[in-house]
């Protein structure tokens, strides 16, 4: 059964990942083609990532009080009715701008808890000695639909239209909606209050609160995941001009700007290849801040292409470099996160690392309208560059290195969710 979980989360993470390749392809495509504004893309990812923001701030509770399987059900549910409406309208010849903006809103804020959920998952259906390995596999089926579907999609959108673009993510929600239904429960299947403490608003506020609880034990991670924040914050203002590079810099369709994302998720793919084939890495501090510093240096280089071959391989290469932070990050959370905690700590997670998104995606925009799309991923390269080079001043995310087998995980208070005693803490080498 735990085998088949796995698998099942396998399989639900991929047909989601893939979907998602196709609508974001396709909705992007039509706000720029209704506009012709680099604003308006900036606006667009706005109205996704603020209602991304609260929901996953003020809902965090929920991915431990209800059955998870059934919660991932019910967001990708509500993210086939965010489809379904600028897919009904063009279909009927009267789609309008408000209409991809409220299904970027319904969609950004499903996948508010969708992500923290499926994270939340993983430490129950693997392995704990290669939670690792899982992760990067996790990773690694995301990312291998994100390879074959922006392509397709490009292609799609280029052939046939935006409008069968957005019928294959509907189809694909719905055989993922099915997989969901019909996954094993797992022990932490639900979490409701149990007593008057519990229960009410001041027990939701309470268990909203333990969520950060766990970056106060471990301040480390939390300096992680502001690392995080900065590379999400200037990748998404990066990824939020795609279109508008591969049209007017690369002079290209949207069949390139397909091939374009599939390079990217090729190079993460080879990264959580090479991952999975390696033993333990015991140095993280040192593997993510170079990981972190070569994303930075390839975006840079990203800047100065005008070559359409030049910009795949960039993309390649920043693909590459990432998987070494994030699968990481992923691994030290599932190994120190107590399982009744770990929805609530995978949405603050995802909370404080995507908190920049809307910022970056908004603020990138207006930089590349107003100064030129160059400059602004110039300057969105030489952020976490910078980010990764102050990372190496400050000693704390040394504790971050040496053998996690000497962890204390059966501390009291570990087995029954409680953040742990003072005697928990990462064996660090140095």
């Amino acid at each position: 059964m735990k085998k088949r979980s796995y698998y099942g989360l396998l399989s639900t993470i991929a047909l989601s990942g893939f979907g998602d390749a196709f609508g974001l392809l396709a909705m992007e495509w039509l706000a720029y083609e209704i506009t012709g504004s680099k604003l308006t893309m900036g606006a667009l990812a706005l109205s996704s990532g603020i209602p991304e923001l609260v929901l996953r701030l003020f809902g965090s509770p929920l991915t431990d009080r209800l059955p998870r399987g059934r919660l991932m059900a019910g967001l990708a549910a509500t993210r086939l009715l965010a489809i379904a409406l600028p897919l009904a309208a063009g279909l009927m010849g009267g789609l309008q701008l408000w209409q991809l903006f409220l299904a970027a809103g319904l969609s950004g804020s499903c996948a508010a808890l969708f992500q923290p959920t499926a994270m939340a998952l993983v430490p129950d259906v693997a392995d704990s000695r290669k939670l690792t390995r899982a992760f990067a596999v996790i990773d690694g089926s995301r990312n291998a639909a994100a390879l074959v579907g922006p392509a397709l999609a490009g292609a799609t959108v280029a052939g046939l239209g935006t409008l069968a673009a957005l019928w294959i993510n509907a189809v694909c929600y719905t055989a993922a909606i099915v997989m969901l239904l019909f996954l094993p429960k797992n022990r932490h299947s639900g979490n409701s209050p149990s007593n008057a403490s519990n229960a009410g608003i001041a027990g939701y506020l309470r268990e909203i609160a333990e969520g950060f609880s766990f970056y106060r034990q471990f301040p480390a991670m939390l300096t992680v995941m502001g690392m995080v924040a900065v590379s999400n914050m200037s990748s998404i203002a990066i990824w939020t001009m795609m279109v508008p590079y591969v049209r007017e810099i690369l002079q290209r369709d949207a069949a390139a700007m397909g091939t374009m994302t599939t390079a990217a998720a090729l190079g993460t793919l080879t990264g959580l290849a090479i991952i999975s084939l390696l033993r333990e890495i015991k140095q993280r501090r040192m593997a993510m801040i170079c990981s972190l510093m070569a994303i930075g240096l390839f975006n840079t280089i990203l800047a100065l292409a005008n070559s359409y071959p030049v910009a795949l391989a960039v993309v390649f290469a920043a693909g590459l470099s990432g998987p070494f932070f994030g699968s990481l990050s992923s691994s030290l959370h599932g190994k120190l996160v107590p399982g009744r905690l770990q929805g609530r700590v995978n949405a603050i997670r995802f909370l404080i690392g995507g908190g920049l998104q809307p910022l970056g995606a908004f603020v990138g925009s207006a930089v590349a309208q107003q100064f030129g799309l160059q400059v602004m991923i110039l300057a969105a390269g030489l952020l976490p560059m910078l980010t990764s080079c102050a990372a190496l001043l400050l000693p704390g995310l040394k504790s971050l290195n040496g053998d996690l087998a000497e962890l204390d995980i059966d501390a009291p208070g570990r087995g029954n969710g409680a953040i742990g005693e003072e005697n928990v803490r990462i064996q660090g080498e140095g």
